[in-house]
């Protein structure tokens, strides 16, 4: 029978013996907490899928029988009470992983209750640009706050949700219609999430590339459709590709090949398909697009090396 001293030799002659590594041998006590932590987190996710369903089921089971209070109570006041629970929770090591779900129910909860307070008590002006001005101004202020304090990246990817949801709805409150508009507020998301993606916030980064990406390209169509300067939407996806390279972010690849490919498609049918060479533009679209491919493969695999910026997953 072993000692615990002899043991621990005995073990730490294993150990030289076959050269274990430091990782080798946390793994063996940290796979089953991974995985109970996994189960864990997705439990808690599904938890608050059924808790926001049932809520939403039951409003709308009930809605035409209950008063204006009710109405708010039921909508806003559930949304505070997540809310107020998902701080409780922050400020419990033992529920620290239930605080994400509650802060997201919180999310989509209190704004539809203000918007639901100010259609029952506030006056009809049937100006929703206004009303939601409103709303998502008092829901960027609230997030943006309790992340300042507590550092949650949840907190932050709403914060950034309802700060661009605010601007939006005050561009049309202005009645600002320029193109340049949507345009603007592309760039500018897109200089807000390099920000954050060089953070320990950066999981949320590549959703808002996208969305960011998306708007900007669309943005610059709008703009430059069936203008002298239509050329210049082939730099816009040239952009959009060179700044996947210093964000290392494969989603912003991709937005770029396939902006490049539809601008390309744009052309094509602009300036071709009354000619006879017509054929012969989509067999060189064609093979343009093989090339953007293998071009496209290429850039990604460097993306996904070791040099790349590390993404966390939301």
């Amino acid at each position: 029978m072993y000692s615990r001293t002899d043991a621990l030799d005995l073990i730490k002659s294993l150990i030289a013996t076959h050269n274990f590594t430091e990782t080798e041998i946390m793994a063996l006590f940290t796979t089953d907490k991974k995985s109970s932590s996994l189960l864990q987190k997705i439990m808690i996710y599904l938890g608050g899928v059924f808790i926001f369903t049932g809520i939403a089921i039951y409003s709308n089971l009930i809605w035409s029988d209950l008063d204006s209070l009710a109405r708010v109570i039921l909508t806003l006041g559930s949304g505070f009470i997540s809310f107020l629970l998902g701080l409780f929770c922050l400020s419990d090591a033992r529920y620290t992983k239930a605080a994400t779900p509650l802060f997201i129910i919180a999310a989509f909860l209190q704004p539809a209750g203000l918007f639901v307070f100010m259609d029952e008590y506030l006056p009809h002006t049937g100006n929703f640009a206004k009303a939601a001005c409103f709303v998502f101004s008092f829901m960027t202020l609230q997030q943006i706050t309790t992340f300042m304090a507590t550092k949650r990246t949840s907190l932050l990817f709403f914060s950034i949700f309802f700060y661009y949801g605010a601007i939006t709805s005050l561009l049309s409150t202005l009645e600002i219609d320029s193109d340049i508009a949507p345009l603007g507020l592309g760039i500018c998301g897109l200089i807000t999430i390099w920000g954050v993606a060089r953070t320990e916030h950066h999981p949320i980064a590549p959703f808002y590339y996208f969305c960011f990406c998306i708007l900007t390209a669309t943005a610059a169509f709008d703009m430059l459709e069936s203008t002298r300067y239509d050329v210049l939407l082939v730099g816009v996806a040239a952009g959009f590709i060179y700044l996947s390279t210093l964000a290392a972010s494969r989603t912003v690849l991709t937005v770029g090949v396939l902006s490049l490919m539809v601008f390309l498609g744009y052309f094509t049918d602009r300036y071709f398909t009354n000619i006879v060479g017509w054929p012969i533009a989509l067999i060189v679209m064609g093979f343009v697009m093989i090339g953007i491919s293998a071009f496209a493969i290429k850039l990604g695999k460097k993306l996904s090396g070791p040099h790349a910026v590390p993404h966390g997953s939301l």
